[in-house]
């Protein structure tokens, strides 16, 4: 049997596997396949991720994540507290400072007393072709011009950001008019998004307040995407909407992101803290993973 955990951080969701040592084995099975099964909210554990914890390059340990499309992403930022406050469960971490390894390079967490669990999720990424996305997009205002036929607003003006992942924010009057499940898969596989993209709708209540909306990429909507909330906050502060720090409000809770920089000085780590919680644990036969 397959021993896991399943943890949410404000309401985006993960199961937690290792598979190092002596708890090792994922590695006869379809990881893809495996993460389709689980993250199932029909007939799997349901997840909108699955994590997995192998030995690290430089470091003790590493995460891997798979979506529930079977896809492997190079981090998540929710994802990455939620295995940060399973390792200090298990007394793998301690108090303080530590460093994990992930996809998209090797990112610092730090555990307050209680658990509390900050990410220092790297500098944002934002020149285009790192992110990556197509210059030939390029609009008037220098954000991506994205049209979509059949939607009221058929032309949207988006920051392009990577947090390790590739985003896309699109800031509009209200979120709750956002029609996120249908126009959400037309902009995660835009032509402009070569590896396609997460998608950030956000609308700003004030200079320490956002409210926002995301569609994950290869997962759906989900109630929360940490990396999402980091873009999302570096996106404000380029267009000089919100303060260094504020809180972003999602369907499934609050999260706090700190960023620092600016359009003339990007060259600083955005912090992201929040809320994690393990809802229960389980098996899961491996004849079922094989199928």
């Amino acid at each position: 049997m397959i021993a896991f955990e399943k943890w949410h951080g404000a309401g985006n969701d993960f199961v937690i596997v290792d598979d190092r040592g002596e708890n090792g084995g994922l590695g006869r099975l379809d990881l893809g396949g495996f993460a389709r099964q689980v993250c199932d909210r029909h007939f799997g554990v349901g997840a909108d991720g699955l994590l997995i914890a192998v030995a690290g390059d430089g470091v003790a340990v590493a995460m891997r994540m798979f979506n529930p499309d079977g896809s492997e992403a190079e981090m998540c930022g929710n994802g990455l507290r939620c295995f940060a406050r399973w390792l200090w469960g298990r007394g793998e971490i301690g108090l303080g400072f530590t460093r994990i390894g992930t996809g998209a390079g090797i990112l610092g967490v730090t555990v307050a007393d209680g658990g509390a669990i900050s990410v220092d999720m790297g500098y944002p990424i934002l020149h285009w072709s790192d992110i990556p996305v197509r210059t030939d997009f390029q609009g008037t205002t220098g954000w991506v011009t994205l049209r979509l036929p059949g939607w009221d607003a058929s032309t949207l003006e988006a920051t392009a950001v990577s947090m390790g992942n590739p985003h896309a924010v699109v800031f509009v009057q209200d979120v709750s008019k956002v029609p996120l499940e249908e126009i959400g898969p037309q902009l995660e596989g835009h032509q402009v998004f070569p590896r396609r993209a997460n998608i950030e709708f956000c609308e700003v209540v004030s200079k320490t307040k956002l409210r926002v909306r995301v569609w994950e990429r290869g997962a759906g909507v989900t109630l929360a995407c940490g990396t999402g909330a980091c873009a999302v906050m570096v996106a404000a502060r380029l267009h000089g909407l919100v303060s260094e720090t504020a809180v972003l409000e999602l369907p499934g809770g609050n999260l706090e992101a700190t960023w620092a920089g600016s359009a003339s000085d990007a060259a600083h780590p955005v912090h992201l803290t929040g809320p994690t919680e393990k809802t229960f644990t389980g098996e899961w036969s491996p004849l079922l993973a094989r199928r």
